[in-house]
């Protein structure tokens, strides 16, 4: 399924966020893992965000930490419940084990603790990024990490950021944009007066 995400914004409060040096940053919801700038960008008056419920996983040795930006290492197409062995720097499908519904299981066979998660390809304003990392997670050697996104999109603003960025600290607010069911497009304004986003 392919999901939409239409953000407007009035030209007095796009002259304010680009003075602040801000960008529209979205994150991806996921449990129990760092959040990720999954894209940024420059605002206009009316912006589209597409993306299709495809993901891969990836390995980085990246830390988490603020600030850090996801440096992906190894990749592989991922299908849901499946679990993959990661190990002489390469995904394999374990076709002996399952996971949960919805879900994507990889263990980490190496020596190494190591960073993993899932990537997912977006278009934001025509603008296509390949294999955007939405969640981080460190993975111990010899363990598994289990990963289950959800059509959550959180949406703000904010300065001195960029695509795979971690975030732990963010200074505006957040709406929260609910996909999934029939539901796979929203439409959302930002208000300047209250800082807010609402849905329209």
């Amino acid at each position: 399924m392919e999901y939409n995400l239409k953000i407007e914004f009035a030209d007095n409060d796009l002259k304010n966020i680009y003075s602040a040096s801000q960008k529209v940053v979205l994150i991806k919801e996921s449990p129990g893992n760092g959040s990720v700038a999954w894209v940024t960008f420059d605002p206009f008056e009316y912006n589209t965000v597409s993306w299709e419920e495809n993901y891969n996983v990836y390995c980085s040795k990246t830390q988490i930490q603020n600030g850090a930006t996801i440096d992906k290492l190894s990749e592989k197409n991922a299908e849901e419940r499946s679990v993959y062995d990661f190990g002489s720097g390469i995904f394999e499908n374990n076709k002996g084990e399952k996971t949960s519904k919805g879900s994507y299981q990889v263990n980490n066979t190496t020596t190494d603790n190591l960073t993993f998660g899932l990537a997912q390809d977006v278009v934001a304003n025509g603008n296509k990024t390949v294999g955007a990392p939405i969640n981080a997670s460190t993975v111990l050697a010899g363990q598994n990490g289990i990963f289950t996104p959800f059509e959550k999109v959180k949406i703000l603003l904010q300065s001195n950021v960029m695509d795979g960025l971690v975030l732990s600290t963010i200074s505006s607010n957040i709406y929260t944009a609910e996909f999934g069911g029939e539901i796979d497009s929203i439409s959302v304004r930002y208000n300047g007066s209250t800082g807010h986003f609402i849905e329209i």
